[in-house]
């Protein structure tokens, strides 16, 4: 740092690639967080636009004249094709003006020049976004995404580059991004249903599991060896060969498990903690992660729930916190990792629905968590909408598709007529934490970033065809109404848990205001609407 510049306090990241994002950080704690495509209503966006970085800047009541430092990741480094092949290849053109020096540390924002870091490494930044959030003294923190998987050594505030080179044989990040795009046109937005299309290409009960042979180096060798058994499931009307899916799947598993039994024995004799923070969009892959997990000397696990590159804004505004200005850890609650900042005042929420006003029932309900458990109980599929909106990509308890796991046919509701996506896609449980390692084994996965076996009967809807689910164990101090309602809807049915998949339809990110929540209510068939104090319903489905 300069002499002559005063000291950092106020740091502003953004995050150009897919997934575009920004964050403020003061005095090391996040005071406002922009995920792009939630104001843009574009999945995928990239970079930030004007109106984001007004904004972020309300959220955290500051100008711009406050910030220090600013951090520009992934600038000019669209790592996917996809974003372009979906939207058109215009939406750089949607980013605020700026100019960098020549020597790319400063950066002229709205006539104002401010010092400036421009594309800190990639996985860097990923394992900073896990590392420093976690409770860990000292961790080892692994970033894989489709560009590669490497490997850091946390220490305090420090974070250290492993010489292990995993790209020499770790290239199942890749086939995943193959497979996604030959079954699904996508590898950023079809990775997800490959996992879930998975388990139904594994070999029938009594059938001998085929080994994924050494051999397989590629991806033409890895296709040809699925269709000499292949299992098709129909999708949209075309014919998916499931095995594919899962022989990918397969060569994830054991390159992750064996990426965690080459780092674990390096803690003991590097003084670093049996800990292990995972990063990077193949982080959502929660099946191989708790797979690799279990198998793996490291004792404790941790995700920041924005796993992928709309979490690198946070990972670089937090690594130049700590690793270059020297700044301690802090600790971060879960509650903190979450939600963003943002909360929509009770005028906004009025707003959107006088808007709608012809086309509503609006009712005012004191316990409303409880007729909302009554409802779900009673067969009703709900959107419930509270508080600040998530951080990441899963729905975790502010704004959500909530429905009964108990009903058999609710899966093939949610999927055909409101969510409108394929028909193998499964659903998620959110369970009390308090009761989770009864039913699956395990607690503290509150981001819905780990996957188990569902060890009790009686929740077909949200048991994948392999008898796992990927879990969000709630707790009070995390989600408070979510857990009231979670309990309330054990008290009349004993089961501690919902189904809860995200507030949106498809093809749309998950919702943010409440104009978009009542936008969603209208164009789906969801039955309920539920806010603070609201229970809402469409008139025409009322009639």
């Amino acid at each position: 740092m300069s002499a002559d510049r005063p000291p950092v306090r106020t740091i502003l990241s953004v995050n150009f690639n897919h997934d575009g994002s920004a964050v403020l950080l003061r005095a090391g704690r996040v005071a406002g967080y922009v995920n792009t495509e939630r104001f843009s209503r574009i999945k995928k966006h990239p970079g930030l636009r004007e109106e984001d970085l007004d904004e972020l800047l309300d959220q955290a009541g500051a100008e711009l004249a406050d910030v220090d430092h600013v951090m520009l990741c992934n600038l000019h480094n669209m790592d996917s094709p996809d974003v372009a092949r979906l939207h058109g290849s215009d939406l750089k053109e949607t980013w605020p003006e700026f100019w960098v020096n020549q020597r790319n540390d400063e950066v002229s924002i709205r006539g104002r020049r401010i010092p400036c870091t421009v594309n800190p490494d990639h996985h860097l930044i990923h394992a900073a976004t896990a590392y420093y959030t976690s409770p860990f003294d000292s961790s080892m923190a692994v970033a894989i995404d489709p560009t590669g998987c490497r490997a850091f050594a946390g220490k305090g505030h420090r974070l250290y580059p492993l010489r292990r080179d995993l790209d020499a044989w770790f290239n199942a990040n890749i086939g995943y991004c193959y497979v996604s795009e030959l079954m699904f046109g996508s590898s950023i937005i079809g990775a997800g249903k490959v996992m879930g299309l998975a388990p139904y290409g594994r070999p029938a009960d009594g059938e001998p599991e085929e080994e994924l042979p050494d051999t397989v180096h590629d991806f033409a060798s890895l296709a040809a060896l699925a269709d000499r058994h292949p299992r098709p499931v129909e999708v949209d009307g075309r014919q998916l060969n499931a095995t594919l899916a899962h022989y990918i799947q397969l060569g994830l598993e054991r390159q992750m498990a064996a990426v965690f039994a080459d780092l674990g024995p390096l803690c003991a004799r590097n003084g670093i903690g049996r800990n292990i923070c995972l990063s990077g969009g193949t982080a959502l892959n929660a099946i191989a992660t708790q797979l690799a997990f279990e198998g793996s000397r490291f004792e404790r696990m941790h995700f920041h729930p924005a796993c992928g590159d709309d979490g690198t804004a946070i990972g670089a505004a937090l690594w130049h916190w700590h690793h270059v200005l020297g700044n301690p850890r802090r600790h971060h609650a879960n509650a903190d990792l979450m939600y963003s900042v943002r909360r929509y005042s009770g005028h906004t929420v009025r707003r959107a629905l006088e808007a709608h006003a012809r086309d509503l029932v609006v009712e005012e309900v004191g316990d409303y968590v409880g007729k909302a458990a009554e409802l779900i109980a009673g067969g009703a599929v709900i959107g419930w909408y509270d508080g600040a909106s998530e951080v990441g990509p899963r729905a975790l308890g502010h704004r959500s598709i909530v429905a009964d796991p108990r009903d058999a046919s609710m899966r093939d509701r949610l999927n055909s007529r409101i969510k409108f996506r394929e028909h193998f896609r499964p659903f998620a449980p959110s369970v009390l934490n308090e009761r989770a390692a009864e039913w699956f084994g395990l607690s503290d996965s509150p981001f819905m970033l780990r996957a188990a076996p569902v060890l009790k009967p009686g929740v077909p809807a949200i048991t994948h065809v392999d008898g796992t689910s990927r879990l969000q164990s709630v707790t009070r101090a995390d989600a408070p109404a979510f857990h009231d309602l979670i309990h309330a809807f054990e008290d009349r049915t004993g089961i501690p848990m919902v189904l809860n998949t995200s507030l949106n339809t498809k093809g749309e990110p998950i919702v943010e205001t409440p104009q978009d929540a009542v936008r969603t209510l209208l164009a789906s068939r969801l039955d309920y609407l539920v806010m603070p104090g609201l229970i809402i319903s469409g008139r025409a489905a009322r009639a």
